[in-house]
């Protein structure tokens, strides 16, 4: 069965209605194990528990790399990936949420009719593929807007030098090892973005839903951290328009304030919490980011693939997952709420 990122809350419904609200949401290798509990309850307060403190996860990894190689310490995430995925859902913020909400009012907001120059945003590659736009507040459709009615950007720089550090196309041919470590679910994997990759494809069909539905301009240039920033620098002396940087990259920052254009760093937790509340649709993000980066999660009653044999673009730009249940009621359930849906967005 295959679902959409948008209605992964018809799973959580399924959870909920036959009994399971308590979810756990384990790795199949019971050496990694269970990452994180949720407890189903308020749609806007339910809890989400971590099991393994970033420390612990870290040192989960080493144990795999130690007892089953590289293929498969490779294949998954690691912490700082892990709590991207966390703050891409919106189940964490991002440590400097004052310093990027300053820095959004002191060039935001713009009055074009007062003939303002429109702000356009620039990501860099190491944080497009997590909802950026969403996360920062700085989407010109979904950021909210100020008591002047005014978005905070007025769309999108977006450089082709990113893009091409995005596409990557390096694809799993290491499978048996996988089995191997992993269990026999990762024998659907074969030929489909191994670990970092996943990644890059998140970023890269980011990258062209910003192009497919918002106000963008592209901005021509080579790959390179240089590259990047002069050619933006050079877009904003030749528009009329200004340019703001985003980048989780420290270099990247220094280099844009050296060319004159401003840029904010974006940090991300480095622990986590020992548990945090989060809305259903949270949480539902938080499955879908967590299946794709560690590629197959087991969740009571069913098993949910990020890649699978078969998976192509059409499956990427539509943010879907494969969900086999493994519960006949879980299943039923499931089936019943996802014609309804289909029926609605028919």
């Amino acid at each position: 069965m295959i679902l959409a990122r948008r209605h992964v809350t018809l799973l959580l419904n399924a959870l909920h209605e036959t009994g399971k609200h308590r979810i756990t949401v384990k790795h199949p290798c019971g050496d990694v194990g269970e990452l994180l509990r949720v407890r189903l309850a308020d749609p806007f307060e339910s809890t989400v528990r971590f099991t393994q403190s970033l420390s612990e996860y870290v040192d989960t990894r080493g144990v795999i790399q130690r007892e089953y190689g590289p293929d498969a310490h490779d294949d998954l995430p690691d912490d700082s990936a892990y709590v991207r995925s966390l703050v891409a859902s919106g189940v964490l913020d991002i440590s400097n949420r004052d310093e990027v909400t300053e820095f959004v009012h002191r060039h935001g907001y713009r009055d074009l009719e007062a003939g303002h120059p429109p702000v356009i945003a620039g990501i860099d590659a190491n944080i497009m593929p997590w909802d950026m736009g969403s996360v920062l507040g700085i989407d010109h459709v979904t950021g909210g807007t100020d008591d002047a009615d005014r978005s905070p950007t007025n769309g999108y720089a977006l450089a082709t030098g990113v893009k091409e550090e995005l596409d990557w196309h390096y694809n799993q041919y290491q499978t048996a090892s996988l089995v191997n470590a992993f269990g026999e679910e990762f024998e659907r994997v074969d030929n489909q973005p191994a670990g970092n990759n996943r990644e890059g494809f998140l970023g890269l069909y980011e990258f062209r839903r910003l192009m497919a539905d918002r106000n963008v301009d592209l901005v021509d240039c080579e790959t390179g951290d240089e590259n990047i920033v002069e050619a933006y620098r050079a877009f904003a002396s030749e528009s009329r328009k200004d340019v703001v940087l985003f980048s989780n990259d420290f270099g990247f920052i220094d280099l844009a304030s050296d060319a004159a254009v401003p840029a904010q760093h974006v940090d991300f937790p480095r622990t986590l919490p020992r548990k945090t509340t989060a809305s259903w649709d949270d949480i539902a993000d938080l499955v879908y980011y967590l299946t794709i980066r560690f590629g197959v999660l087991k969740l009571p009653g069913a098993t949910l693939y990020g890649v699978w044999n078969g998976k192509d673009g059409r499956h990427w730009q539509h943010e879907e997952l494969v969900v086999e249940p493994r519960s006949p009621k879980v299943e039923a359930a499931l089936q019943r709420d996802q014609k309804i849906v289909d029926a609605f967005d028919n």
